[in-house]
């Protein structure tokens, strides 16, 4: 017993630390959204005017929050610049479109034709509140 007191207190004990990270997902500042097609009539579209079916929105007193909220179709493009392929088209959601809760969005350059069905993401910036 006693030479295992002594080896015990020659030994000096070396505590590992563990780094914890975060279980939380991070914040997400953003609304999905689908580019669903142009505003347009039976004669003609404006592609200048998107509507856009953000997510879990569904009648005109809730889509009033998100007017004047920044909208990015982010794409990804084949030649890098600024060292990045992706690329983003900005823009801003103007006005309600009809009962169901679509919103109008208008961007800097018109978005592609071939966005239409792709995901946007809806910015919960500028807040009015």
């Amino acid at each position: 017993m006693k030479g295992q007191a002594e080896q015990q207190k020659g030994v000096t004990k070396t505590v590992k630390k563990v780094k914890t990270t975060n279980k939380r997902a991070p914040v997400r500042l953003w609304v999905k959204a689908v580019f669903t097609g142009f505003r347009r009539s039976k004669v003609q579209q404006n592609e200048n005017q998107a509507l856009l079916k953000i997510e879990h929105v569904n009648d005109v007193a809730s889509s009033r929050f998100y007017w004047g909220k920044r909208v990015a179709y982010i794409y990804k493009a084949h030649s890098l610049k600024k060292n990045t392929k992706f690329r983003a088209i900005w823009g801003r959601i103007s006005k309600s479109h009809g009962s169901n809760g679509v919103v109008t969005a208008r961007f800097g350059r018109n978005l592609p034709p071939r966005a239409i069905g792709s995901t946007l993401r809806v910015f919960l910036y500028p807040n009015r509140a």
